[in-house]
């Protein structure tokens, strides 16, 4: 074995809490079908379902590969399954019996919910993605120390982008240059989303206009693509004098990220862009000092765009341009780009100490692009910790 594994301590530990949560809402056990929390549950990402009973031991029910599983995973349930049609029956084995079973609606396809209703015919399902996604945000010591290292090296990155740039490069070029250290510095080289349907891929690079262009992204930042069945990462718009250029990108660190956007500019910014960009480190700030436990979200985002945006009449094209814009300041993030929570309106769940917060304050400008910053905080008693090291000030490329 060359790498490492997740510790049997932390497995159990989230077993302990979710059986917890399972036991609060009178739910007698879940099936979780979905890599991620297979992931979270288990430290293996292999195909089954794993079965947590409110009680009892964890059972990971695995099609393939049971061999790889007991390599990487501290559960001693691992048992071998070829069909839905079994779990019942293998489920009695262990002497589980479940009227209430939980489902995550929210990633479970509705061709295997129906195999399981057929299978499970006597019970009633119910609904657990809000209790997955929260007790995931709050990050164990473990989680945060991965994290840290991430942000560690999200940060070399960044410092070797300014020697990249060169004059009539593509969008492309240069998100395959930043690509390629990525993945030689440890980044495991995919971009996660929890969003259904969202794909994301090395991040957005963009120059000048083009960081305007509209998209489907989950995020404030534009972009052509390569084509209409990719447009992610960049396209053809090539680097000329005074372009603005805008990266926002991942990196995964032992599958746990942070998220970091920095603007530099080809040749001497114009004094528009570096107005709004300065707007967009103090709406930053003020996001970042109110980021301790028990804030809620809601409130700190109507406080902020209130006393930040809307008083200097900085909402047009705030957080993305026209049609790109998006109703968050920011994002909670982990084993995947957007967890729960955002900082957003209608998001009224306390902010508890140990979540992870991406912010990400952004303004497009018309014919210039899109200016603005994005880091990745830890909610402490004292407001955010930058976990994603680095200046935050536009960098002038000459």
């Amino acid at each position: 074995m060359t790498y490492d594994l997740v510790p049997p301590k932390e497995i159990f530990s989230r077993i302990s809490r979710f059986q917890q949560k399972l036991a609060d809402a009178a739910i007698d056990g879940a099936i979780i079908i979905d890599r991620i929390n297979i992931f979270y549950y288990t430290g293996t990402i292999q195909d089954g379902i794993l079965f947590v009973p409110a009680d009892g031991i964890a059972v990971f029910f695995i099609r393939r590969s049971l061999e790889r599983a007991k390599k990487e995973s501290p559960l001693k349930a691992l048992v071998q399954l070829s069909s839905f049609r079994e779990l019942p029956a293998r489920l009695d084995e262990y002497g589980y019996r479940v009227s209430r079973l939980g489902v995550d609606e929210t990633t479970i396809p509705v061709s295997i919910f129906k195999k399981l209703s057929k299978s499970f015919s006597s019970i009633a399902f119910q609904d657990i993605g809000s209790l997955l996604s929260t007790i995931r945000s709050v990050k164990s010591d473990y989680e945060i120390s991965l994290i840290r290292e991430a942000g560690k090296r999200h940060k070399a990155i960044y410092d070797r982008i300014p020697g990249l740039i060169k004059e009539g490069m593509t969008e492309w070029e240069l998100g395959s240059a930043i690509q390629a250290h990525m993945l030689k510095l440890g980044y495991t080289g995919i971009c996660r989303l929890a969003a259904f349907n969202s794909e994301l891929f090395a991040g957005v690079i963009s120059f000048g206009e083009s960081g305007n262009f509209p998209t489907a992204s989950v995020g404030p930042g534009g972009l052509l693509g390569l084509c209409p069945a990719f447009p992610l990462m960049g396209g053809a718009r090539r680097l000329k004098k005074g372009d603005t250029i805008f990266v926002d990108t991942g990196f995964s660190y032992q599958g746990y990220y942070t998220d970091k956007t920095r603007v530099f500019t080809f040749g001497q910014p114009s004094h528009q862009a570096v107005v709004a960009h300065k707007t967009c480190l103090d709406i930053q700030e003020a996001v970042r000092c109110r980021l301790k436990p028990g804030a809620i979200p809601s409130q700190i985002f109507e406080e902020v765009y209130r006393t930040e945006v809307v008083s200097r009449n900085f909402e047009e094209h705030f957080m993305g341009f026209g049609s790109n814009r998006v109703s968050f300041l920011g994002h909670g993030i982990g084993l995947v780009i957007d967890e729960f929570p955002a900082i957003a309106r209608k998001i009224d769940f306390p902010l508890k100490k140990n979540m992870v917060i991406a912010v990400e304050p952004k303004k497009g400008l018309e014919g210039i692009g899109l200016v603005g910053v994005e880091n990745t905080f830890l909610v402490t008693e004292q407001g955010g910790e930058k976990l994603t090291p680095g200046s935050d000030e536009m960098t002038v490329v000459s």
